[in-house]
């Protein structure tokens, strides 16, 4: 008996967790790095390589000469050119709760996308900022270069 209720104690403190575990499985992966990127997060700056996890509030920069290549959770593909600054400002993929959101700030640079799965649940989920425009997702592909000011 004292061995059940161990263990059902411990399964309720694995069950109020589960929140702080979902939000480490992350935005995506580097799939491809190329020259000079890196990423910023909690006020830290480490060198990228293919294979490390993204979060949200993660800032991607790309040196000269530098590219990226990410696959979000969804499928999507992002990619980024040589001088680029990209925030992932919100990332959540819950379809069995409904809950979509992509929000990417473009800061500088040259971006590629190509929507994944959350683009075919809802388009109006996705969004991505730039220092003049706000573009939402009606498609599938598209490319935008914004210029350092």
């Amino acid at each position: 008996m004292k061995a059940f209720i161990t263990v059902l104690g411990l399964a309720l403190i694995l069950c109020t967790v589960h929140p702080a575990i979902a939000s480490e499985t992350g935005a995506g992966v580097m799939k491809n790095v190329k020259g000079p990127v890196f990423i910023e997060r909690n006020k830290e700056i480490v060198p990228a390589k293919a294979g490390d996890r993204l979060f949200e509030k993660d800032v991607i920069v790309t040196g000269k000469g530098g590219s990226m290549g990410a696959i979000l959770r969804d499928n999507s593909i992002l990619s980024a050119g040589s001088n680029s600054r990209i925030v992932i400002y919100e990332f959540v993929f819950e379809p069995a709760e409904k809950k979509l959101s992509s929000v990417v700030q473009i800061k500088r640079g040259t971006i590629t996308y190509l929507t994944g799965l959350m683009a075919k649940m809802n388009s109006k989920a996705i969004r991505f900022m730039t220092p003049t425009a706000v573009c939402g997702i009606r498609g599938t592909h598209f490319a935008v270069k914004v210029e350092d000011e």
